[in-house]
């Protein structure tokens, strides 16, 4: 508790190489209980380190899954922002599980501010675009705001996008279009325009 904040943070790194089948589950009640604390980078790493051990260890996954879960049903913003950035990471090593979180990360979306938060859950929708009902209009909420997004919020949603049009595309049609159109001439980052053209 009174331990300087490095000391925390390197705390955080050794419970993670400790961390294995047998010993999960008080590390995890490490880790959630460190989510609760005042320091926002601690409680942001602490967050990232939960996922880091879904990563590592396949049978535990779903234990740091359900972990996640209740960190977001805490509603703090950072904490939010953060357990999103990391679901998308298990999503990404385990393909097609845990898609239940879903909808809960879905309830969020309007409490997002952070880039990486914005770019984790864009592509989380474009993913899985088949299984959410409203994904146009979840990905529409974001494209509203294309022109103050930052690079990889745009890239993503273009992306994402374009990942909806394939899964839907008598939905996602008139979408599309706009985003290729943003994408290629309402925009001076290269990488941007050159993403647009090739999905062009």
């Amino acid at each position: 508790y009174n331990d300087p904040i490095f000391l925390k943070m390197e705390k955080l790194d050794v419970l993670v190489m400790l961390a294995n089948d047998r010993n999960v589950d008080q590390v995890l009640m490490e880790f959630k209980e460190y989510a609760t604390e005042i320091d926002d980078e601690f409680v942001c790493k602490a967050v990232r380190c939960i996922g880091r051990c879904a990563i590592k260890l396949t049978e535990a996954a779903e234990k740091c899954v359900k972990v996640l879960v209740d960190l977001i049903e805490t509603k703090v913003n950072y904490v939010v922002q953060e357990a999103i950035i990391v679901i998308r990471d298990i999503f990404r090593k385990y393909p097609n599980k845990y898609e239940s979180v879903i909808g809960t990360l879905c309830e969020n979306l309007d409490t997002l501010d952070n880039h990486e938060a914005k770019s984790s859950m864009i592509w989380v929708i474009g993913e899985y675009a088949d299984r959410i009902d409203n994904a146009a209009e979840l990905l529409g909420q974001f494209l509203d705001a294309f022109a103050e997004e930052t690079h990889p919020v745009q890239l993503q949603l273009l992306t994402s996008t374009v990942k909806l049009f394939l899964k839907r595309p008598t939905t996602a049609q008139d979408m599309v279009k706009r985003v290729l159109a943003l994408a290629t001439q309402s925009t001076h980052h290269p990488d941007l325009r050159d993403r647009g053209y090739i999905y062009w």
